[in-house]
């Protein structure tokens, strides 16, 4: 974090109001920066859980709408919630692993809807309690250390990495393997990485912000030339989306809980650093009262909005950290700017099209397109680890948390006296690092480091 406010050349400051037209084009230009990973995260989770069409294209409808709700909170700060800053919000892609991990178990004993009613549920029960520990925010981060939310991301990009493998991996063989179209599966996606890799190298900063909706995009083009698109599903069978309250009945579960609520804290710490570095770009200082009262309202209003999307059935929400880039690229800091995202990001929403159209993406093109994603989401958790000059301790309390989160969670279901509760929370080894990470804070003595200065 900066101690203090950076000069940035801003060409509307935070309070500043643009013309229309020139939030308009701000805005979009947050949309672009944005829209592939809100839709892609969603349809992830879908693909993972097997829902049908149509929960499919309400999922990500409603991750769009809940994403613009969720930004003209933050923006406009109502009451004690939102940043008051260019905050936007959409869909995490933390949660993706977790919430298959919960829907598999859960489906196990009762039906799709059930499950997902369970898991919406329990993520509302987060919500509430990230809502009340915001307050504590300062506190909370002596809790969830850079080595805590470090080690929790390496396995949270670890088992993102490993579901997008999977989904390769059953995309092959549902093609025919070698001996049918496998291969030309895989080197579409192969295709779809190299291509957003090559995006991500370029220096035009907007090819970089925006190279997972053009690598999608490429992709989708070069899928439909292989006769792999298909549009008949694509029609309206309204004009406007509404989004449901309680589509899905709503239940709760304190295993789901116990196996979404680490997520739910290291999401908000992320938020931590997006939002103090929002502020920095912004001219503002991040010290003192007002800072953390927007750090207070934005981790509350993240949660908030995670409430209201598991209310209105689709997945949690947060704080978009590239959308800092486009305010770095551009100069314009507004605040105002953000409603327009919003408007822009409902109206997507409530056009059905839209969902329908980005499910028409082939699964393969969505994990190429993914899989570059989840591999950085693995070295930033590193670079969270780094960020507080590491020292021998933090990799051993790092290294260590990764270790007992896999090797807990592939063996506890032979320990034959452990509940059975018990070991479904442990089976989810991001879970049990975050949980292993925490304790291992507290146990492992920080003298340890000290032999690095002697000889």
């Amino acid at each position: 974090m900066t101690e203090n406010s950076k000069e940035t050349p801003l060409l509307y400051k935070l309070d500043d109001r643009p013309s229309v037209a020139a939030a308009s084009f701000a805005g979009l230009q947050h949309v672009l920066a944005m829209f592939g990973g809100i839709l892609t995260a969603p349809l992830i989770v879908a693909l993972g859980m097997g829902l049908d069409a149509a929960d499919t294209t309400y999922v990500i409808a409603a991750a769009l709408v809940v994403s613009g709700f969720a930004t003209l909170v933050q923006v406009n700060r109502l009451g004690p919630l939102g940043t008051g800053l260019l905050s936007v919000q959409g869909t995490s892609f933390a949660f993706i692993g977790p919430l298959i991990f919960s829907y598999e178990k859960l489906v196990l004993d009762m039906s799709s809807s059930d499950a997902l009613g369970v898991i919406f549920g329990s993520s509302v029960v987060c919500g509430l309690v990230v809502m009340g520990l915001s307050v504590y925010i300062k506190h909370l981060r002596n809790i969830i250390t850079n080595n805590v939310a470090g080690a929790t991301i390496i396995l949270l990009g670890l088992s993102l990495v490993f579901t997008t493998l999977s989904g390769l991996q059953r995309e092959f063989l549902s093609a025919g393997g070698l001996a049918g179209d496998g291969l030309k599966m895989l080197l579409l996606a192969f295709l779809v990485f190299i291509i957003i890799l090559f995006l991500s190298l370029q220096r035009l900063a907007w090819l970089r912000l925006s190279s997972i909706t053009l690598g999608l995009a490429i992709g989708v083009a070069v899928a439909s030339f292989m006769g792999l698109v298909d549009f008949s599903g694509v029609h309206l069978e309204s004009v406007i989306f509404i989004p449901e309250i309680g589509r899905y009945p709503l239940g709760v579960d304190l295993q789901i809980i116990a196996i979404l609520m680490p997520i739910y804290l290291v999401s908000a710490m992320e938020s931590v650093g997006d939002i103090t570095a929002t502020a920095n770009l912004s001219g503002l200082s991040t010290e003192g009262e007002g800072y953390w009262s927007r750090m207070r309202g934005g981790i509350m209003a993240g949660a908030f909005a995670s409430m209201i999307a598991s209310i209105l059935s689709t997945f949690p929400s947060t704080t978009f950290s590239q959308n800092n880039g486009v305010i770095r690229l551009t100069g314009v800091a507004s605040r105002f700017v953000g409603s327009y995202v919003a408007i822009f990001l409902v109206l997507l929403g409530i056009s059905p099209l839209i969902a329908r159209l980005f499910q028409t993406i082939p699964s393969v093109v969505v994990y190429g397109g993914t899989l570059l994603m989840f591999m950085l989401v693995v070295l930033s958790g590193f670079r969270v680890v780094q960020g507080n000059q590491a020292k021998q301790r933090d990799y051993l309390v790092v290294g260590l948390a990764i270790l007992f989160g896999y090797g807990i969670s592939t063996s506890i279901q032979w320990v034959s006296v452990v509940p059975s509760g018990v070991v479904t929370i442990l089976q989810f080894p991001v879970s049990t690092g975050a949980m292993c990470a925490i304790l291992l804070e507290l146990i492992v003595p920080r003298q340890v480091h000290a032999a690095d200065t002697s000889d």
